[in-house]
């Protein structure tokens, strides 16, 4: 019973979550025009496109390292490039149903256990599942410290936005959050929890390690940052590096809020809201985030190629 009432549960936070994206896009779609979208897509270069298709399996190159950091270089680096294509298509493409870091600690659990299959014992799903937590973890770290170097030149434009005091207490209270998850080390006396916790405890003693990842963390949002510019200057939106740099961060912030799937709806108003504050016509804005999205896309379909390639083996 307990098992069917949280199968309804998730399938009805799922339709509550496509419900909170189709309306978002049907307001953004509204408010600008379909034809207008489409319209400003056709007039890109489609170089422009591809590079910022190039700059996103850059990303993931880079994330890889990071990733493979914390793996403590078990696997090739091949495998785990291969696994994190696999992982950007199902976070892409199937959002809600399998996640993307679901997958990755799946099929790296799988791997592990296949390398280590002569000793029982080892924690291979630990592994996997916290190095994917801290994959994540450390890349977020990043983003804020990007946010909190920037901040002195983003007050000037978020003055007027209810975010000037928003982004600091999300910041504030990750901040603690993390302090009180760490210290108290909440649900220790559960087996799993207790071993995630001796793999985190382990890694964040690791200062090198740790400002390897944090460092690699800034060079993959630093490509995102470029891709977005990229495409900018090919639809000939008026729009500088710095303002990139500074609400491109924030925005991936706004849509990671588990509300709408895949971020999507939240991303796109954000990419007006913030863009607007520049002067950026909303149609311009919309169209930059929807063809930066497409460009993940595009790039993520290779996941699906290494996705049946290790199925067959």
């Amino acid at each position: 019973m307990d098992e069917s009432r949280k199968k309804i549960t998730k399938y009805l936070f799922l339709v509550l979550k496509i419900a909170v994206s189709s309306g978002l896009i049907y307001l953004l779609f509204t408010k600008v025009g379909l034809s207008v979208i489409v319209s400003n897509i056709s007039k890109i270069n489609p170089m422009y496109f591809v590079l910022a298709m190039i700059l996103y399996l850059l990303q993931l190159f880079i994330s890889t390292n990071r990733w493979s950091l914390l793996i403590g270089q078990r696997l090739s680096f091949k495998r785990l490039y291969s696994l994190y294509l696999i992982g950007s298509f199902f976070g892409i493409f199937l959002p809600g149903l399998v996640g993307g870091d679901t997958v990755k600690a799946y099929y790296l659990n799988k791997m592990l256990k296949s390398k280590y299959e002569e000793n029982q014992d080892a924690p291979t799903l630990v592994t996997s599942i916290a190095s994917v937590f801290m994959d994540r973890y450390l890349g977020l770290i990043a983003m804020f410290i990007m946010v909190i170097a920037v901040l002195p030149v983003s007050l000037g434009y978020l003055k007027d936005t209810p975010f000037m005091w928003i982004m600091p207490l999300f910041m504030l209270s990750f901040a603690v959050l993390s302090f009180v998850f760490v210290r108290f080390r909440l649900g220790e006396r559960f087996g799993f929890l207790a071993n995630f916790y001796t793999y985190f405890t382990f890694y964040i003693t690791k200062k090198t390690i740790i400002i390897k990842t944090i460092v690699l963390s800034f060079f993959t949002q630093l490509s995102g940052i470029i891709a977005v510019y990229i495409l900018a200057v090919g639809l000939a939106v008026n729009v500088s590096f710095l303002s990139v740099l500074i609400f491109l961060p924030i925005i991936i912030l706004v849509s990671f809020i588990p509300i709408s799937i895949a971020g999507i709806g939240l991303r796109e108003g954000a990419f007006v809201f913030f863009f607007g504050i520049i002067g950026v016509p909303p149609d311009a804005s919309l169209t930059l985030s929807i063809l930066w999205f497409l460009s993940t896309c595009c790039a993520s379909l290779l996941g699906f190629v290494e996705y049946i390639r290790i199925k067959e083996k």
